[in-house]
């Protein structure tokens, strides 16, 4: 679910296999975060190589993110960007008339993280820094520390799910049940691995 770029890492790979039964055309780009911005117009320091593949049946290759520099990041905070692996299934060639057909792609987004020079991996005791403020009826969940927080949690019999939270912000999630302080949260944060560690904390 995500690529981290730690201090001092310039570069990182990424397989991919194809598990279909055909073969696929694959584009690999990233971005800022529009998702609506084309490959060739969106600019990031972190390019990948190759941009296009061919991949047959059960075929795995290797992706190579390099961050080209660090010029213009962020020097208190994580930066992120996002990468693209837009996937094009190949038309099969069939005697006779062809049936008309309407062909999918399928595309996956990354969470890419780039840390600045001394800023280390979040440790656990940096997960129960976030504050749960009851506000009307919804949730604020502030973010004090210098790394992106994606996390769920679950607040009056309520599943609050793929939030993330930027470095030193807030972000504000409509609940439907009302809230008072002193309620418990119970929340979990995804780590530099894609595993999920749980938490609980009351709601101020």
């Amino acid at each position: 679910t995500r690529i981290v770029f730690n201090a001092g890492d310039t570069a990182q790979s990424v397989n991919l296999i194809n598990k279909a039964e055909s073969p696929a055309i694959v584009q690999i780009w990233t971005d800022e975060g529009d998702i609506h911005l084309s490959p060739d117009k969106s600019k990031t320091p972190v390019m990948v190589v190759p941009p296009v593949l061919k991949m047959m049946p059960g075929e795995m290759r290797s992706l190579r993110l390099m961050l080209t520099s660090r010029t213009g990041l962020n020097t208190d905070k994580e930066n992120l960007y996002w990468l693209n692996i837009y996937q094009i299934p190949a038309l099969t060639r069939t005697s006779g008339n062809a049936a008309r057909k309407v062909v999918l792609p399928l595309r996956l987004r990354l969470k890419v993280f780039v840390r600045p020079a001394g800023l280390s991996a979040p440790q656990t005791k940096d997960a129960q820094k976030l504050r749960f403020i009851q506000h009307d009826r919804a949730l604020r969940i502030m973010n004090p520390a210098p790394w992106f927080t994606s996390m769920n949690a679950e607040v009056a019999n309520e599943v609050l799910k793929d939030i993330m939270i930027a470095p030193f912000s807030s972000i504000t999630i409509p609940v439907k049940a009302g809230l008072h302080a002193g309620d418990n949260i119970h929340y979990e944060v995804i780590d530099d691995q894609g595993n999920a560690s749980r938490y609980q904390s009351s709601i101020e």
